[in-house]
């Protein structure tokens, strides 16, 4: 596997050197833009615990906040240099497309028609959707939601079609009260203006943790007959970009499927498995082929962590969210999490 992982690394690099990855509008790929002007725009939500929203100093926390700290540090070498703007849910794509953001990496589902407008790049959340009901309403399933009046965000979230899909499934019938924003949709709920709230189902569980004033006052139904892959994406059309944020990514998974943490990356990279030291700056071709400093993982490791860490720290039972990873475990351990090989 070695000696092929060298000859792959060798193609690829020629293929770099020779600049065959089609320029975005304008000749220039997203990573010299963000090299040039020393930070990473990228997306955030308007105010999600646990996933993507700015604590008490104005510091964005999350795990779709530290997603894009990685890129910062595979690209500048360092995970401050980036640039969060909060977008709602009909925002997110158009600020993609003209190039508002680098990045989007904001709770939103990969679909096809999405997919040709942006480009997708890569999985980095399992979710489904879910709402939350006060208990005293006795709703135990989709079906006692019917007559209910649902707060949720309107403009292009994929929660309208999961509730559509609870509808019919149960034939029963709610009543939709749009909101621009989904933080104003779920505050309204928790005054007391609508009977339930829709959202993502990470998001819902950050909410009764961090945001309702009794969280055993309400309950968490999922809807919706899918998973719902959640991703990142950038403009289509820079191969280079996408490049640096599908392997960027890939590492965080590879990193926690290898044991290769922000505490012993040093270690590792000195005396660690043979392909753990080339990844981690032994072997510079891969840095070369991504455009990227030799060091480029172990930045993104000693700075954000791998996947696991990121989960832990801003999702998991080192937080009020306590959400159980479910899917978004190792394949080793049930999930569906994988890392593509590097060979």
């Amino acid at each position: 596997m070695m000696r092929a992982a060298t000859t792959l690394l060798a193609t690829l690099l020629v293929a770099a050197m020779a600049g065959c990855s089609p320029p975005t509008a304008g000749g220039q790929s997203a990573v010299d833009k963000i090299k040039a002007r020393g930070q990473v725009n990228c997306s955030g939500s308007q105010g999600i615990p646990g996933l993507s929203r700015p604590d008490e100093k104005g510091v964005w926390r999350g795990f779709d906040s530290d997603i894009c700290r990685a890129f910062a540090a595979a690209v500048l070498g360092d995970a401050t240099k980036v640039q969060f703007t909060p977008l709602n849910a009909a925002q997110r794509l158009p600020a993609v497309q003209t190039g508002e953001i680098d990045v989007l990496s904001r709770t939103s589902t990969i679909t096809f028609t999405r997919d040709m407008s942006i480009r997708f790049v890569t999985v980095t959340l399992y979710d489904s959707d879910a709402v939350i009901v006060r208990k005293s309403l006795g709703v135990t399933s989709p079906a006692g939601l019917n007559g209910k009046t649902v707060c949720m965000q309107g403009g292009g979230s994929l929660v309208e079609t999961a509730l559509s899909e609870a509808e019919a499934e149960y034939r029963m019938k709610v009543t939709r009260v749009y909101f621009d924003s989904t933080i104003t949709a779920r505050d309204t709920y928790f005054a007391g203006r609508c009977d339930a709230y829709i959202t993502d189902g990470l998001a819902a569980r950050s909410q009764l943790a961090t945001v309702a004033k009794k969280p055993e006052d309400h309950a968490l139904i999922f809807v919706g007959s899918g998973v719902e892959p959640n991703g990142i994406a950038i403009p289509r059309g820079d191969d280079r970009w996408y490049d640096v944020t599908r392997w960027t990514v890939n590492l965080l998974i590879w990193a926690e499927l290898n044991g290769v943490t922000q505490a012993n990356v040093d270690e590792m990279a000195k005396s660690g498995p043979e392909q753990v030291r080339r990844l981690l700056g032994g072997d510079p071709a891969y840095g070369k082929a991504l455009g990227l400093d030799p060091r480029w993982a172990y930045n993104v490791i000693k700075q954000v962590g791998n996947y696991k860490e990121i989960w832990n720290r801003n999702l998991g039972d080192d937080t009020p969210i306590k959400a159980d990873r479910r899917l978004n475990r190792l394949y080793t351990e049930g999930g569906l999490m994988f890392p593509f090989p590097w060979d």
